[in-house]
C-alpha cells in the first residue's frame, strides 16, 4: 500500500505528538502538519507521592509496602488517551479514511488499547518506531517505506 493523497499520520510517543495529512502524491508524499501536541512532564515530586505508600495490618500489626505507580507513565498515558480522542473524534466526524500511526512500543500499545474499533478500522499501518523528533521529509520517507514493505 502506499501513501495516497489525503491519508493521515500521527507519529507520538510519550511526550509529543504530530497529526500529518499528505497534500503530496502516492509517489512523492509532502507531510503537512494539521495539529501537534507537546507535554511537559514535571518532576515527581510535583506529580504526587515519590514513596510507595505502607499498610499496616490492623490484626498483628505487620507493615508492608505497595508497589509504587510510575508517576511518568501514568502522565504519559493520559497524553496519549488525549490524542486518541481527539482523533476518535475527526474519525466520527469522516475527517479522514486512513492513518498511519507511528509510535515507539509502548506509546503504541496504549494507543492500539484505547482507540475505538472505528478509529482502528481506519489505521492502514501501526509503525514501530520513535519519529518525533525527525525532519518531516524523514518521517514522510520512513512512512512510505515501512507501507510499501
Amino acid at each position: 500500500m502506499k501513501l495516497k493523497t489525503g491519508f493521515w499520520v500521527l507519529v507520538a510517543d510519550g511526550g509529543h505528538g504530530i497529526v500529518f495529512e499528505n497534500k503530496g502524491t502516492a509517489v512523492a508524499p509532502e507531510l503537512k502538519a494539521l495539529r501537534a501536541y507537546d507535554q511537559h512532564t514535571p518532576r515527581t515530586h510535583e506529580l504526587g507521592r515519590d514513596k510507595p505508600p505502607r499498610t499496616i495490618q490492623s490484626a498483628d500489626g505487620r507493615r508492608s509496602a505497595h508497589e509504587a505507580p510510575d508517576l511518568h507513565q501514568v502522565e504519559e498515558d493520559r497524553f496519549i488517551d488525549r490524542i486518541v480522542a481527539d482523533l476518535e473524534a475527526d474519525a466520527a466526524r469522516s475527517a479522514f479514511n486512513a492513518i498511519a500511526v507511528v509510535a515507539p512500543p509502548v506509546a503504541l500499545g496504549r494507543i492500539r488499547k484505547r482507540a475505538s474499533s472505528d478509529l482502528s478500522k481506519r489505521v492502514i499501518a501501526w509503525i514501530d518506531k520513535d519519529l518525533t523528533k525527525h525532519p518531516v521529509p524523514a518521517i514522510a520517507e520512513a512512512v512510505a517505506a515501512a507501507l510499501e514493505a
